[in-house]
């Protein structure tokens, strides 16, 4: 069975963070925010409303990074060699690139390469457009 975890992007702090815990009924998720005051890690909790939530996808790329939904990536092997955005539709995680649509579980990891993410490096999409 396939680990479940998300991480999430928090809109006002323009950060990345994993999530710890979600609750449905109050629709908000907690995740570690550290306070410098203190130097100490917190739980802080944040409505679903203020972020974006992204799912692992149970996979990993060549160096062992996990690969999650709204990450870049690169795919390189011999037929083609290409930027993509993991993202989940028709129940399944797809690579959407500029001359690709893939499904992730058809690619091997070790042509895999994750270099960033849809939030944290706009400047990736924009070069490659």
């Amino acid at each position: 069975m396939r680990e479940i975890k998300f991480r999430a992007w928090l809109k006002e702090d323009k950060k990345m963070e994993n999530v710890k815990t979600m609750d449905f009924t109050d629709k908000t998720i907690r995740c570690l925010k550290k306070n410098e005051f203190i130097n100490a890690y917190l739980l802080r909790r944040v409505s679903f409303d203020d972020v974006e939530l992204m799912q692992y996808t149970g996979l990993k790329d060549k160096n062992d990074k996990e690969i999650y939904e709204g990450d870049v990536v690169v795919l390189n092997n011999i037929e083609i060699d290409n930027m993509c955005i993991v993202r989940y539709e028709h129940s399944s995680y797809r690579l959407e690139g500029w001359s690709l649509r893939e499904d992730l579980s058809n690619v091997e990891a070790k042509f895999l390469e994750v270099v960033g993410n849809i939030y944290e490096s706009k400047n990736l999409l924009e070069e490659n457009n």
